[in-house]
Parts: structure tokens; C-alpha cells; sequence
């Protein structure tokens, strides 16, 4: 059974890029544009990782890091951030990530960091 990876980013295009690589390598993908949606699909598929810029119009990944970190700890998020400064990693940290990329990234880097999280390839 594929792993399960929720995407979370308000630019459409961008999640919607993510997604497609990570199906290449197996694993399945929610996408979700904002927070609220994430934390409904959160709530219904219990995914393997969650993947979620940190800059959201509503509210912000670290709050989806530090609800999924409290609700479901086991589950490793990557927060992914244009805005990089030592204090927004710091932040990510302290939220419960288990990763911190910055944008843009290398579509390598992307893979590598989800397949050293959860194991192998999308494949449980």
C-alpha cells in the first residue's frame, strides 16, 4: 500500500509540481491550498508525512507542524519556506518539524528528505 503524503502550499502550481514528482516515486499525494483544508484532510487520511510551506494565508505551517506534532507525533513534517532567515528555522524546529527545506529546492533534495523520513520509496 503507497505511503500517503498531504502537501500544503497556497501557490497551486507549486504543491500541484510536488505532487506529481512524489507520485513518480510511489507515493500518493493530497493536495490541499490552505490550512483548513489540510487539517480536514489531515483529520480523514492520517497521511504518512506532511509537506507544508510555513506562509499561508489563513494560518501558517508551523501551526499545522505543531498541531500534527500534538495530535499525531509520529508523523513527520517538512516545512518549506522562500523566506528563510535563522529564526524561521529555529521556529520550524521548535514546532515539531522533522525537516526544513528552503525555497526553491532541487527535486532531489525534495525526495531524498521524504524518502530518509519515511523509508525507501512510497511503498509500505
Amino acid at each position: 500500500m503507497p505511503q500517503t503524503i498531504l502537501i500544503v502550499d497556497d501557490e497551486s502550481d507549486f504543491a500541484d509540481t510536488c505532487a506529481r514528482l512524489l507520485r513518480g516515486f510511489g507515493f500518493t499525494c493530497l493536495v490541499a491550498y490552505d490550512s483548513a483544508k489540510a487539517l480536514t484532510l489531515f483529520g480523514l487520511h492520517q497521511p504518512s508525512l506532511v509537506l507544508s510551506d510555513i506562509t499561508l494565508p489563513s494560518s501558517d505551517g508551523l501551526e499545522i507542524a505543531r498541531y500534527v506534532h500534538q495530535t499525531a507525533p509520529e508523523i513527520p513534517v517538512i516545512l518549506m519556506t522562500a523566506y528563510h532567515t535563522p529564526d524561521v528555522a529555529r521556529d520550524a524546529y521548535a514546532a515539531g518539524a522533522a525537516a526544513y527545506i528552503r525555497k526553491p529546492f532541487p527535486n532531489a533534495e525534495l525526495v531524498s528528505t521524504v524518502k530518509s523520513l519515511l523509508g525507501g520509496d512510497g511503498k509500505a
